[in-house]
């Protein structure tokens, strides 16, 4: 049986020129700016914004100028493939557990990056107070009465067909749809306009994501998320390639048909049910975006 919890949760892309990149998302799906990061920003290396698609979230990060003189991962990776879906996130029930299965997958290269947040407060009420530290695997979600906190921990391309995290939050993860909970990336007053406005017209959030995997086939590559994630995700005999995610969520994992075109090359995302669908499909960031009926139980409480 399939988690409730465990869901993709944001994608990220990678972009040269921000600002255009996140206004034309914006204007393709309906969804405004809700997040910009300013730590990040204050690191002088990348810059970024997030998106609400209904509970879930589409990152944009661009290197700075900064970054381009230094020659980072990220500038030599849009060097190779212009703008390019660059990471998933899977949102887990228990980070202590997953990040150590994670860690062992492929190559067993372990952890690329991770931090822990922890913010006096609750969800909704920002960032004021937040602390924040490299995460250490294996260790678990810090829960106490009065905070809100979060992990975020990453694994290699080679292992997982792209740059791949994990994500627990507190409280409130587990609640969709319509989620209110804490979840770091997207900061923390995102949450306020959710029952107001619960998704633009266009779409509720995240259906499936398309994963071209340079290293690995792709039933292989698909079976590592799995025996990583644990935690009740599946794969259907009938189509080996593909993960089985909560709320009718999917991950496929594909062939590459052209060297520079790896990672995340595809998102499908649901439809609103009873609206006017906007378009079938379109590129964007070097990804194909693609409007699917929505599953029962992703519209369900």
């Amino acid at each position: 049986m399939i988690d409730p919890v465990l869901r993709l949760r944001q994608i990220c892309l990678l972009a040269r020129d921000l600002e255009w990149t996140s206004r034309v998302l914006s204007t393709a799906f309906d969804a405004p700016v809700v997040f910009r990061d300013p730590r990040m920003a204050a690191g002088g290396t990348l810059t970024n914004t997030h998106i609400r698609l209904g509970d879930s979230f589409l990152e944009t990060v661009s290197p700075s100028d900064l970054a381009w003189a230094r020659s980072t991962t990220q500038t030599r990776l849009l060097e190779r493939t212009g703008d390019c879906g660059y990471m998933a996130i899977v949102q887990v029930p228990d980070v202590a557990v997953a990040s150590r299965s994670m860690a062992i997958q492929g190559s067993g290269t372990g952890i690329v990056s991770g931090d822990w947040n922890v913010c006096p407060g609750a969800a909704g009420s920002g960032l004021a107070g937040v602390e924040s530290g490299r995460y250490v695997l294996g260790e678990a979600l810090p829960k106490t009465p009065g905070t809100v906190s979060g992990v975020n921990v990453q694994f290699h391309p080679r292992d997982f067909g792209t740059l791949a995290e994990i994500q627990e939050n507190w409280p409130g993860h587990d609640e969709f749809p319509r989620n209110t909970g804490a979840y770091f990336p997207a900061g923390n007053t995102w949450q306020n306009d959710v029952e107001a406005r619960p998704h633009g017209g266009v779409t509720t959030g995240f259906a499936s994501v398309e994963i071209a995997a340079r290293d690995g086939g792709p039933e292989e590559v698909c079976r590592r998320w799995m025996n990583g994630l644990g935690a009740g995700c599946a794969i259907d005999p009938s189509r080996p390639n593909t993960l089985q995610l909560a709320g009718g969520q999917t991950m496929r994992f594909v062939t590459p048909e052209r060297s520079d075109r790896t990672g995340v090359i595809g998102v499908d995302l649901w439809a609103v049910p009873g609206a006017h669908k906007k378009f079938d499909s379109v590129d964007i960031c070097g990804v194909k975006w693609t409007i699917v009926d929505p599953a029962e139980s992703a519209t369900s409480p």
